[in-house]
């Protein structure tokens, strides 16, 4: 197997098992068909871990956690370190900040192999080739991220990584944990100066900001909502007032908030 390359390895799986889409299997029949040990268990403030033995490992993935989509990444995501990962020392234990590695900037070995576990979840669970083929000439929209989501019961977050990564249309992704910006990342082709704004609540005028003041959710029907240019971007006065988009995907329980910008 090709341990090291984690999209790579991914298709390589698909490959030998004959599995031409995704949706046709579960990432459960993959762990399976692969004889690697699984269990479902109360785990403590994180989504999954790998406990490592004398030469043997188990996946364990909480039992509590209530979407399908987050499981089915947790699941990919454990498969991903299984694979590459077991014969290292160090033990993996993911909560949703490790799951929602829009951080690339920090390169210990602990965050490169969870960047790396979550590139192979993302390409087993919805190969490039599909995704591709999902967003070609498709601009961004809440709408189109959960249609792909609820296609491949992937996570939507990692639906806009990947858009963030091979989209058609200019967007930039905020990811604020505990009413603090952690880090940011944007598309090639979002051509705008970022506000400086991490380690500091998100601005004011922020949908991230109204979840975080007084837990304001917006319905699916107004998820995206209309912020100015001037709210996330250093911008000339002249044009500060421009219409920008922000949708916010909140994960209430862990108290985080991913924003994605864009311009129509």
């Amino acid at each position: 197997m090709m341990k090291n390359n984690p999209r790579k390895l991914a298709l390589e799986i698909l490959t030998n098992f004959g599995i031409d889409n995704p949706r046709d299997v579960t990432i459960e029949d993959v762990i399976y068909a692969l004889n690697i040990p699984l269990k479902y268990s109360k785990l403590t403030n994180c989504d999954g871990r790998i406990i490592h033995g004398e030469g043997k490992s188990l996946i364990v993935i909480n039992d509590s956690i209530d979407f399908e989509t987050r499981r089915n990444f947790t699941l990919a995501h454990e498969l991903g370190h299984y694979l590459m990962h077991r014969n290292d020392l160090i033990q993996h234990v993911d909560d949703s900040a490790s799951l929602a590695w829009f951080d690339t900037k920090n390169k210990t070995k602990i965050s490169q192999q969870e960047i790396e576990a979550n590139t192979f979840a993302a390409e087993i669970l919805l190969p490039t080739h599909l995704f591709t083929e999902e967003v070609y000439k498709q601009p961004f929209d809440p709408n189109l991220i959960r249609s792909i989501s609820d296609k491949y019961n992937v996570s939507r977050s990692s639906i806009i990584y990947r858009f963030v990564e091979m989209g058609n249309h200019p967007i930039c992704v905020f990811y604020t944990k505990d009413n603090k910006v952690s880090y940011w990342k944007r598309s090639k082709d979002f051509n705008f100066k970022i506000k400086e704004c991490t380690r500091i609540p998100p601005p004011h005028d922020s949908v991230a900001a109204e979840f975080f003041d007084d837990g304001t959710i917006y319905p699916l029907n107004e998820s995206k909502q209309e912020i100015s240019k001037s709210t996330w971007l250093e911008v000339k006065e002249e044009y500060a007032d421009d219409t920008f988009y922000e949708y916010c995907l909140v994960h209430s329980g862990t108290n985080l908030t991913i924003s994605v910008i864009w311009e129509d």
